[in-house]
């Protein structure tokens, strides 16, 4: 019941039902923010990848979780090749770093982060970056749970925390930017409503339940790991909105 509160929360905050978002200039300030939340979902993605079915040099069949590789699979495909508008395969991250760029958004601050984290790792980036800070505080809370190394908590953060909100969540963007002439933005958030809606969402459940097990102590720590990053989202879309509405 906890879990659905804090989802209902969520879905419900006042930077989503409420007209914060009303100028280029705040989408902006949205965006600038907000692409670190679409990167680390990434990163989310491909450790649970990882966890259902490690990639190496030499193969080995997964005999327990074949439903769950053939989701978390069907996922990554979509999220690192989807189709974009203009017919060709394209990433998510690098479809919405071009709707940045459609509105006049630098994105190097973002690619800078990338390069450090690639090239001095992770926690280095997430201390030393020059990056806004409530992206740098939920990228944060994102690696926590990936860190604890645990399939069923990061499946939990990624169906609680990304795909089964997100429907509803983006639903409520689209019609803050209605009057903004942001076709590929509203590509992006379009896209993401209907994938994660009809199948990533329902998918992640199949996929959450399986790692679970019927294991009691697995299903309690997943329930806490779904609060954990639905809290996490609530405070960065707190911080967000503050940045919105302070903005000279």
């Amino acid at each position: 019941m906890k879990v659905a509160q804090r989802k209902a929360a969520l879905e419900n905050h006042s930077l989503l039902i409420t007209d914060t978002i009303q100028s280029v200039d705040d989408l902006k300030l949205f965006m600038e923010q907000h692409v670190y939340a679409v990167w680390d979902f990434m990163s989310l993605a491909k450790s649970l990848q990882h966890s259902v079915c490690p990639s190496g040099n030499v193969w080995i069949p997964n005999r327990l979780q074949r439903t769950s590789s053939r989701i978390i699979n069907e996922i990554i495909l979509s999220e690192e090749s989807d189709i974009g508008p203009d017919g060709l395969p394209i990433s998510h991250f690098d479809l919405y770093c071009q709707a940045m760029k459609e509105i006049g958004v630098d994105t190097r601050a973002v690619f800078e982060f990338i390069d450090l984290v690639d090239s001095k790792g992770i926690q280095y980036a997430l201390d030393r970056a020059v990056i806004p800070e409530s992206s740098r505080q939920f990228m944060k809370s994102t690696f926590a749970i990936i860190n604890r190394n645990k399939a069923h908590e990061i499946a939990s953060a990624f169906t609680y925390g990304r795909e089964t909100v997100i429907p509803a969540m983006f639903e409520r963007i689209v019609l803050q930017v209605t009057d903004i002439e942001v076709p590929r933005f509203r590509y992006y958030l379009d896209r993401h409503v209907q994938i994660d809606h009809d199948e990533h969402g329902p998918g992640a459940l199949t996929l959450l339940a399986e790692l679970c097990e019927h294991d009691p102590i697995k299903i309690v720590e997943a329930e806490q790991t779904a609060i954990e990053a639905i809290n996490a989202r609530i405070k960065f879309w707190d911080k967000v909105k503050y940045s919105i509405l302070h903005s000279e």
